[in-house]
């Protein structure tokens, strides 16, 4: 999990493609039982899961609506973010241009202007709180000169919907919870990778995620995306003097196991652990695999 900001800089690497890209997966109700959050994909709209969160888009309305998870645990935090507005990097800033309004009493929003990838942008930028765990972030943004009162709308018809509840964790996920030292020792000198990948006539999108948890201690962490075209990639391991990308540790917050990566740099993700029957290993909800010493290119880089 991650602040706005941080869930942000993940969410603008999708904008510009998913804007004029419709994957037609899932309609109605949407329901994220691990997280205890579900909400409704509007009438006419389609959604599809994605690395950073949930996608939704329209044939006939220009823009995204996106889903983030945040960790933001109160009003005053929140809005004290949003009203410094959003600067990912020089080329993409985004500036409350009337204020924060709360329009629940567990939620605010803002219409936001600015720049996204040097291009014009304006977005509706929803924050709530979720009183069971960590909180959502909904984002309806668009090219300032095709964002609309329809894509507008459409956020707050999601806004509204959402629900939340205590989150429902699979058996297994709560006996490894109750011994976390027999899951950090899962984790250890453990490389936990994830993977997606879409292709349309109109261009494509593939993201590769690796996480090397050192026994050490330490962390690697690499993310590779590459969206058609226009938008490039990133990747790398992050690092300076000091071992890996930062420093790991599986801990208990809010009754639920979660691993933390804690980076050189200050900024830190959490994401919650489950692990199914099968055992079969889930970050937030998205299927990680796990590799050990033994596997070749796809083993752990641990000293």
């Amino acid at each position: 999990m991650k602040s706005t900001i941080t869930a942000l800089n993940r969410f603008f690497l999708f904008l510009l493609f998913l804007a004029n890209t419709s994957f037609a997966q899932e309609t109605g109700k949407v329901d994220y039982p691990e997280l205890g959050i579900s909400f409704h994909v509007p009438e006419g709209w389609v959604g599809n899961k994605v690395a950073s969160g949930f996608a939704i888009t329209s044939s006939t309305t220009e823009g995204v609506i996106m889903i983030l998870t945040h960790d933001v645990h109160s009003i005053p935090d929140m809005e004290k973010e949003a009203k410094n507005g959003f600067k990912i990097s020089k080329n993409t800033v985004l500036t409350p241009i009337n204020g924060i309004e709360k329009i629940m009493d567990n939620a605010i929003a803002a219409i936001y202007t600015g720049t996204i990838d040097t291009k014009p942008a304006k977005a509706l930028i929803v924050g709530m709180i979720n009183p069971y765990g960590y909180g959502i972030t909904i984002l309806c943004a668009a090219r300032a000169n095709l964002f609309t009162e329809d894509l507008k709308k459409a956020g707050l018809i999601v806004t509204a919907s959402v629900v939340f509840y205590n989150p429902k964790l699979p058996k297994v996920a709560v006996s490894l919870h109750e011994k976390s030292s027999e899951l950090s020792e899962t984790f250890n000198n453990c490389r936990l990778t994830f993977m997606e990948s879409y292709g349309t006539s109109g261009g494509g999108y593939s993201n590769r995620t690796t996480i090397d948890l050192c026994g050490k201690g330490y962390f690697k962490h690499s993310s590779v995306s590459s969206v058609s075209m226009d938008i490039g990639g990133s990747s790398g391991y992050g690092g300076n003097n000091k071992q890996g990308a930062g420093t790991w540790r599986v801990l208990k917050i809010q009754n639920q196991s979660v691993l933390q990566l804690t980076f050189y740099n200050g900024e830190v993700y959490e994401y919650i652990i489950t692990i199914d029957e099968e055992d079969k290993t889930y970050l937030n909800g998205e299927r990680y695999f796990r590799t050990y010493k033994d596997a070749g290119k796809y083993s752990p880089q641990c000293d």
